[in-house]
């Protein structure tokens, strides 16, 4: 082969592959196409598929809207139901513990009637010596004997001869 042959030969082929390029370019435009369309029909098939599940699911959906809001007034009757008997259990618990531990009122007009009277005996015993310090005295076993601290100053009282000597207490 000579040198023209080969270059008609390379100029053929340079006219193939220019061809050839033309032709791929073609059908790349066309893929090209072919996909933007095929896309476009991919989305709105998949938008009309997700409206009509979202349809067929719309009355379960509505149903589980309604369960969840009855189940939100039932919690809250619950609730307050469980609030009421917590406090009527605290009310009875503290009813008990008064009438338990408070003395009733009868009971307590006696008290009150029992401190009169013992105030009124430390009035009548303050008056008549009652701050007289009373002691036990003696050595006699077990039994020892009350006795009271006497105020020497202020002299002896009775009669001697029977035995019977009376002294002031101090405090008096």
């Amino acid at each position: 082969m000579d040198h023209e042959q080969q270059e008609l030969r390379i100029a053929a082929l340079l006219d193939a592959l220019d061809s050839e390029h033309a032709r791929v370019r073609e059908a790349m435009v066309e893929l090209k196409a072919t996909g933007v369309t095929l896309q476009r029909d991919v989305k709105s098939a998949a938008a009309s598929a997700v409206q009509d599940a979202l349809k067929a699911l719309q009355g379960d959906i509505e149903s589980a809207r309604r369960v969840v809001v009855d189940l939100q007034g039932l919690s809250l009757w619950r609730a307050a139901w469980q609030h009421v008997m917590v406090a009527l259990v605290a009310i009875l618990i503290t009813l008990l513990a008064v009438w338990w531990y408070v003395p009733s009122v009868s009971e307590m007009s006696a008290l009150r009637a029992e401190r009169d009277q013992l105030q009124a005996s430390i009035a009548d015993l303050t008056q008549r010596g009652g701050r007289i310090k009373l002691n036990s005295c003696g050595n006699s076993g077990d039994r020892k004997r009350l006795c009271v601290l006497v105020d020497q100053t202020a002299g002896r009282f009775g009669n001697a001869q029977s035995g019977e000597i009376y002294m002031v207490a101090k405090g008096y």
